[in-house]
């Protein structure tokens, strides 16, 4: 690809920010609250074990029409039977996902808001000089939800079918391979950056404002690759408008078995993950936690999501508030490192 060509790709990356990828998340539209309600002395100070007394409120850090939301909407009625109480799906898309961050963090600690957050939560703290919230300090975890890996895919007309493939393109032609990533510091931009520093090669990233916009830009030849979560990859994949040449996880997907691992091709080690998981912000009484925390762990183990979301590559995991916490300090500290390697800054 051409510098002409490369620079009208980060283009269509600016201009397509908006777009959904309606082929793959064709879900109809969840309700949205206004405005974040104000905090008041009663509210603040409810009595926890009368929890739930209103409808629930679940903050989501992306617009409508991503795996977020398709999360969302796949847990919320499975919370909605669990707590007895509606649950109310807020998109607060913006500032990857610092917006929906601070709201929640700013929210009334009394378990009726709380967030779904992803790897950007914590992986924002070393990505940008300024967040206006501590993912660590400000949040009380409640539980890792779901695990889903990428999948290296490239347009059909790549001449590459295999990883070795696309090192030896890039190799051969430093600088002309162009990736498209759901924007700065995504769990695809960190996992090109990553396979950039195993490999060696010299790649173009081209981000886009959403996974769905940056996707269709492959399908539709103009930037070369992607590494695409799988549950937004695995129709496209299946329909052939893709080629996908190794999954990003260290073990490989029952829906594909025959797709070797990263790790596999010749980078051992090599492992990213997506994930989705449930926090409130801090203070929020521990009975509630648990109730929450018992109330996610029931929804994720639903035979319904295990069916749809696992067939596509997702874990179902429902863990504890204190593995989720371990959890995101380990994450934080693995992609501080790539982060800082790489010089990526998203500011």
């Amino acid at each position: 690809m051409n510098p002409s060509r490369l620079r009208a790709a980060a283009a269509r990356g600016a201009a397509l920010g908006g777009a959904t990828l309606c082929t793959v998340l064709a879900l109809p539209a969840a309700p949205v609250l206004a405005q974040a309600p104000a905090k008041t002395a009663s509210t603040a100070s409810a009595d926890p074990t009368a929890w739930p007394t209103r409808p629930l409120r679940m903050i989501v850090a992306s617009a409508p029409g991503g795996p977020s939301d398709l999360i969302a909407r796949l847990v919320g009625p499975q919370l909605t039977d669990a707590s007895g109480q509606p649950v109310v799906i807020d998109h607060r898309s913006g500032a990857n996902g610092m917006i929906a961050g601070e709201l929640t963090a700013r929210s009334d600690p009394d378990g009726h808001t709380f967030l779904l957050a992803n790897a950007g939560f914590v992986i924002n703290s070393v990505l940008y000089s300024k967040v206006p919230y501590d993912p660590i300090r400000e949040f009380t975890p409640i539980s890792l939800a779901v695990s889903v890996p990428n999948i290296l895919v490239v347009h059909p007309a790549v001449p590459a079918k295999t990883v070795a493939d696309l090192v030896s393109l890039a190799k051969a032609k430093p600088g002309t391979v162009a990736v498209a990533s759901a924007g700065s510091g995504s769990s695809g931009h960190l996992a090109l950056a990553l396979f950039q520093q195993l490999s060696g090669t010299e790649m173009i990233h081209v981000p886009f404002k959403g996974g769905g916009p940056a996707l269709a830009d492959v399908m539709g030849g103009q930037t070369q690759a992607i590494f695409s979560i799988s549950v937004t990859s695995y129709p496209i994949i299946k329909s052939g408008r893709v080629r996908a040449l190794a999954v990003t996880s260290l073990k490989r997907l029952a829906a594909f078995p025959d797709l070797p691992t990263v790790s596999e091709s010749g980078f051992k080690g090599y492992e990213v993950t997506g994930w989705f998981g449930f926090v409130a912000p801090v203070k929020t009484p521990r009975s509630v936690v648990q109730r929450l925390n018992a109330a996610v762990v029931q929804s994720v183990r639903m035979p319904e999501l295990q069916e749809r979301l696992g067939n596509q590559g997702a874990e179902l995991i429902g863990s504890t508030p204190e593995a989720f916490g371990a959890y995101l300090k380990s994450e934080q500290a693995k992609w501080a490192k790539v982060i800082r390697q790489a010089g990526i800054k998203a500011d």
